[in-house]
């Protein structure tokens, strides 16, 4: 999945509950783009691979083993795996961010 250009045409909606794409994959690395509307909150989760995020659009947190880290435009976040977190966009614009997935 690369070698090509990509748009929400093309890309692969992902299953879970938020506006999540994945647009490339390849070897043990997938670049994903997620969008939360205002007031919108992902759920707890756990995933066993590290990510990097980066803020595209918007403002909001992510909550991390319980602590809470606030995030604006063009900064970056990384998670270890087995981390459990969440985003919250508690902003009054949709927060856009990509997801750079590393799978162990």
């Amino acid at each position: 999945m690369y070698n090509r250009p990509t748009n929400n045409e093309n890309a692969t909606k992902l299953p879970i509950n938020q506006d999540a794409w994945l647009l490339f994959r390849f070897d043990k690395h997938e670049l994903i783009r997620l969008h939360l509307a205002p007031g919108e909150c992902m759920e707890k989760h756990i995933n066993e691979w590290r990510i990097i995020f980066f803020m595209l659009r918007g403002a909001g947190s992510i909550n991390v083993e319980e602590r809470v880290y606030e995030l604006g435009v063009e900064q970056s976040f990384a998670v270890e795996a087995g981390k459990e977190r969440f985003w919250n966009n508690s902003g009054d614009q949709t927060l856009e961010l990509l997801a750079i997935k590393t799978i162990e």
